[in-house]
Parts: structure tokens; sequence; C-alpha cells
């Protein structure tokens, strides 16, 4: 026998349900990109070899409230200039964090990924190409090329980091006008590549 057709007041049930079933999904949605996970895209290479431009990566923000943030982390941090603050029509600016959330768009261009070298109280100096922590000469297995100039010594001051990009010979880091950054500014630990898939790992 053929099934019955639907009722009425079922379909009205689904149409009254679907709303509150979307904005469930918008507030996890945005609960997770605050507080757990978001994906960047990263628009420069001033990473390479380890990220290149246009990969996707996945950064996470929970393990930085449970233990300290380390040396040689790559992390993404908010820059000075602040904020982004989407304008325009509510449809424009949903479209435009829907794309931040998932890496579609890039981010913020205040929003920086560079791998952390040295703390508070830390002398920083780069010596022939070479960089130095508190005169100690670090192995640096992740960058394919010496740094172009000597830089420092300088101390690393309270409560800020000193960064540095992988890329030594292209990247606006702590040696320039980034200077020494609040580590109240880091967002999240990169934890790996996601997108191409080709190139997918972990960091």
């Amino acid at each position: 026998m053929p099934e019955p057709e639907e009722s009425p007041p079922r379909r009205r049930s689904l149409l009254m349900e679907l709303p509150v079933l979307v904005i469930t999904a918008l507030v996890i949605a945005v609960l997770l990109r605050t507080f757990v996970v978001q994906v960047f895209f990263i628009p420069s290479s001033s990473m390479t070899p380890t990220l290149a431009v246009d990969d996707r990566i996945v950064v996470e923000k929970l393990s930085y409230r449970f233990r300290a943030i380390e040396r040689g982390d790559v992390v993404v941090f908010a820059g000075a200039s602040g904020a982004h603050a989407a304008e325009g029509p509510i449809v424009a600016r949903t479209i435009d964090w829907l794309g931040r959330v998932t890496g579609v768009i890039p981010p913020d261009p205040s929003d920086l990924v560079k791998r952390v070298v040295a703390f508070p109280g830390e002398e920083v100096a780069i010596v022939e190409g070479v960089l130095q922590v508190d005169g100690v000469l670090m192995v640096e297995r992740y960058v394919d090329s010496a740094m172009p100039a000597d830089f420092g010594p300088v101390i690393v001051p309270d409560d800020t980091l000193f960064f540095l990009g992988d890329n030594r010979r292209n990247s606006a880091d702590s040696r320039g006008s980034l200077g020494f950054v609040p580590q109240d500014r880091v967002i999240g630990r990169a934890l790996g590549v996601v997108w191409p898939p080709g190139s997918a790992r972990s960091l």
C-alpha cells in the first residue's frame, strides 16, 4: 500500500523547526571559532618552507589556557591594527564571516602567523646569519636559508614574545616593524595544514 501523505501540521512543524536548527548551528559555529578551533588562510611566503602561500591551517585556541607557549611553536596572533570589522549589508557580513571561519577568505590582514623564538628576559641576537638566544646557538631545521644580516642583541621585554618567520630573507617579523608582540595578542597554536589535500600534514 502507498504510504499516506504527510499531514499539513507536520509540514508546518518542520518549517517552524528549521530556523531554530539554523540558529543553533550558527551559535555552535561561533563558539567553536571563538574558543576552540579556526581555519586560517596563508596569504604570504613569510613562513616558507613550513607554510606555502594559499595553505589553510587549523589553529586551536585551548591549549595555551592550560600550558605555556613553547619555543618553536607556530602561532597566529593579532597585529597592532586590531580586529577586523566587516561593513555592509548583513548578508555580505555573514558571507564574509563564514569565509573566514572556513579559511576560504583570507584572514584579517592584522592576523599574522610566525614562529616563537624567544621569551621575556631573554637576549636575542643574530650573528653571521644564525639565531642566538642568551648566547646559545639555536638549531632550526625548519629554516632553509641563513638570515641576511646581523641583528641585536636585544632583550625581550616583560609580557612580550619575539617572533620570526621561517623565510628569514622575506619576513616582516620582530626584527623590524613588528617588534616585540604582547603575549595577550596570541590567538592560538597552528596544528597542521588541511588544504590543499596533497599538502595536508601536522606541524
